[in-house]
């Protein structure tokens, strides 16, 4: 029994002592990226709640306050393009993409805008690069390591820089615990404005249903079209 006892506490305290490696000094970016692509090398589909935080640095100056717009819903994914922002407050809506056409729909105005080019607002055709690349983001993304985020204590960060020349987000940020799970993304815009994604509960290939990103466009509602063709 003593010697059992002894083996368990070494076992705790080398498990103290790595954690607290961590924290003082946390891996290397190309460390998490390997992690990640162990974790998600045969990633298909992922299901995680979500809290989306977006804000405006330039708008918070002008009215010396921070403005935050903070949103709950349902994130689905499906390899190779396809996406759902079931959004729950604080209004229901709806984003889905098959991987060509881009549907937003908003039931308290009774409107689906439709969007021919892909990348709406700078930011889906990263986001989906980013999640059909988790396996690999060295080949997307140039890595850098990232400051820790008060709001996500205790997470690895790790910072992507597209490669793409043309491009409207700056960079991303991906988060993830010890275990190299993921619990969140952002975006950075040229401009400033910041997105970020808090999730839990993330499922890691869920049977998806079939058919659940075609949008079928609700009786009465009126469709508005948005952007360029491709």
């Amino acid at each position: 029994m003593k010697i059992f006892r002894a083996a368990l506490a070494g076992a705790f305290l080398l498990g103290l002592w790595s954690g607290l490696a961590w924290a003082v000094q946390p891996p290397a970016p190309e460390r998490i990226a390997a992690g990640l692509a162990a974790r998600y090398g045969g990633l298909t589909a992922l299901r995680a709640a979500y809290r989306r935080v977006a804000a405006a640095p330039a708008t918070d100056q002008v009215f010396k306050s921070p403005a935050r717009q903070v949103a709950t819903g349902v994130l689905y994914w499906a390899r190779p393009d396809r996406l759902l922002l079931d959004q729950v407050s604080p209004q229901p809506e709806v984003m889905v993409t098959d991987g060509t056409t881009v549907w937003w729909h908003v039931p308290s105005e009774n409107l689906v805008y439709r969007y021919r080019n892909i990348d709406v607002a700078g930011e889906l055709k990263p986001l989906l690069v980013f999640l059909g690349g988790l396996e690999a983001l060295t080949r997307d993304f140039d890595l850098a390591p990232t400051s820790p985020d008060p709001a996500r204590p205790g997470q690895l960060g790790l910072e992507l820089t597209p490669r793409e020349g043309d491009r409207s987000v700056d960079h991303l940020t991906v988060w993830c615990d010890e275990t190299f799970a993921l619990t969140g993304f952002g975006f950075t815009a040229l401009t400033g404005e910041t997105t970020d994604f808090f999730l839990n509960g993330l499922a890691e290939n869920p049977q998806l249903a079939a058919g659940m990103f075609a949008f079928k466009i609700p009786r009465g509602a009126e469709v508005l079209e948005e952007g360029d063709e491709p």
